[in-house]
């Protein structure tokens, strides 16, 4: 069973849930998010907690009321796809290009970070598949349509959701 609570309510967990004596909570980060879990051995039960922030800060919190920390992350059988979803890193890669009838963009996103060159591919690749270009015209098509490549990466896309939130 995994526990899910705000980092407020972290420590008053750990302890409720706890075995009652030397327990150590895992801290790991993924961009600008750091991710907490304690599970107790006996029962079972994981809690998990997420804080955008300082690993640090978080750590010498959790050392000032008493609980071990260590670099590291629990995961149980049950969670292993939820947290999947939560660590799975998301980036996204745009391409403006020319046409006869204007400028285009086209998107797509990767769970790896992609290259230029790839992008530049697939790009290709789905044009060539929708009929739109023959598949010989590559150099053509980087000739004609001048893509100009930009990639996201997941740090990038945390930031423009926390500059969201905080302006809401």
């Amino acid at each position: 069973m995994t526990l899910v609570v705000d980092f407020a309510g972290f420590v008053d967990a750990v302890r409720r849930y706890g075995v009652g004596g030397n327990e150590c909570v895992y801290t790991t980060r993924k961009g600008e998010t750091v991710h907490l879990t304690y599970v107790n051995p006996q029962t079972g039960v994981q809690i998990v907690s997420f804080l955008n922030g300082s690993e640090d800060a978080a750590r010498a919190k959790l050392d000032e009321v008493g609980l071990g920390t260590a670099k590291g992350t629990w995961v149980t059988e049950a969670s292993l796809e939820h947290l999947a979803q939560l660590t799975s890193e998301t980036y996204v890669a745009a391409v403006a290009y020319d046409t006869r009838k204007g400028p285009g963009l086209w998107v797509d996103s990767y769970p790896f970070p992609p290259t230029e060159g790839g992008v530049l591919r697939a790009i290709f690749d789905e044009f060539v598949s929708e009929g739109i270009l023959d598949e010989r015209a590559f150099e053509q098509f980087i000739h004609d349509a001048k893509p100009v490549v930009r990639i996201l990466e997941p740090v990038d896309l945390e930031r423009f959701i926390k500059q969201k939130s905080s302006e809401s």
